[in-house]
């Protein structure tokens, strides 16, 4: 009598346990892949977030350059000393302080891209910096009724005069080295019908009758650069120029957008672009500057081997006169993007 044997042959687990093992190679596979992705995404957004926050800040200091500034020549103050010449050399004193200047490709920053230089109230990091009121004869301050934007009686203070049509425009009246708001009464005029403009520039003695901020895209002696940015790429940082007793040198470093590798920085005078206003004087730029242009090159997200920029070199700028291709040949697994902003200044009129 023959005997029924059933079971699974060799054959049969082997090609089973094949099957299975693609199926689980496919799977870790598609697993692995959109971990990758995921986090090349997380990073881009991460990046996009940064960019708006950072980027913004700069918006806003460009468009109030020349906020609180004095129009008189001949008046002594410090600005930057210890430092590179071609940075001393945007110095402006004694002459009336240019609302905004650079260097066009500086040597002392990252690839050689722009040394942005703003002069405003607004742009320093004390509490008193761009806070304002109109003092008036008698005296009489203009309050706006919140502590948050009122001047304290220590805040360091200016009083300009805005002058007229037959009279001086916007003329210093208190030191250069300001006054403490308490003392506002001795800067008031005399006519009921005139009003001087008192504004907040720091909270002790100040250096400058302003605030001063440089932009540039500093390396790894000044800030650590995060490991994933490309090795050709930098920290765009805000430098507040600190009121620190005539050194000049010690300025607050605000970190604004990892992974920067390039900024040009393009001046509309007149109807015409250039990039460099250094050779004007504040009057110039004061009467003909009608925008400020900033293009910065920024790295998006982290290396990604799977991907390969388009191109290898990225034009910054609105052209190769007043921009320049910038190389990213050996930079192509990464994605990059050119972040542009255009300001009209609000506080250049006359």
């Amino acid at each position: 009598m023959r005997r029924d044997e059933s079971g699974i042959s060799l054959l049969e687990v082997v090609i089973a346990l094949a099957i299975v093992m693609l199926v689980l190679y496919a799977a870790i596979t598609f697993f692995i892949g959109t971990v990758r992705q995921y986090k090349v995404q997380t990073k881009i957004i991460e990046t996009n977030v940064e960019g708006v926050l950072g980027l913004e800040l700069l918006r806003r200091d460009v468009e109030s350059l020349g906020f609180g500034l004095h129009w008189d020549n001949g008046i002594s103050y410090s600005e930057r000393s210890g430092v590179a010449s071609e940075i001393t050399d945007l110095n402006d004193s004694p002459g009336a302080p240019r609302p905004v200047v650079s260097i066009d490709c500086a040597a002392s920053t990252v690839n050689h891209s722009d040394y942005l230089v703003i002069r405003s109230a607004r742009v320093g990091s004390d509490n008193a910096a761009g806070k304002w009121t109109i003092l008036q004869a008698g005296p009489v301050t203009r309050t706006w009724g919140s502590a948050e934007e009122d001047l304290a009686d220590g805040d360091r203070v200016i009083v300009i005069a805005p002058g007229g049509v037959n009279q001086n425009r916007r003329t210093l009246l208190t030191p250069a080295s300001g006054a403490n708001f308490s003392s506002r009464a001795t800067y008031a005029p005399i006519d009921a019908s005139q009003a001087n403009i008192v504004y907040g520039i720091g909270n002790g003695t100040l250096d400058r009758p302003f605030n001063r901020a440089e932009y540039y895209i500093a390396d790894n002696a000044s800030l650590t650069i995060p490991p994933r940015c490309a090795p050709n790429t930098g920290i765009l940082v805000k430098a507040v120029v600190s009121h620190d007793g005539g050194t000049g040198s010690t300025p607050d470093l605000l970190p604004l957008l990892d992974c920067v590798a390039d900024m040009q920085v393009v001046y509309v005078l007149n109807g015409t672009p250039i990039s460099d206003v250094s050779p004007f004087g504040a009057d110039v730029i004061r009467n003909q500057l009608s925008e400020v242009q900033v293009y910065i090159l920024a790295q998006q997200g982290q290396r990604d081997d799977t991907y390969q920029h388009p191109s290898a070199s990225i034009l910054v700028g609105p052209d190769t006169v007043r921009g320049r291709a910038f190389d990213v040949s050996g930079y192509r697994n990464y994605r990059w993007k050119v972040h542009t902003i255009a300001v009209r200044p609000r506080n250049l009129a006359n």
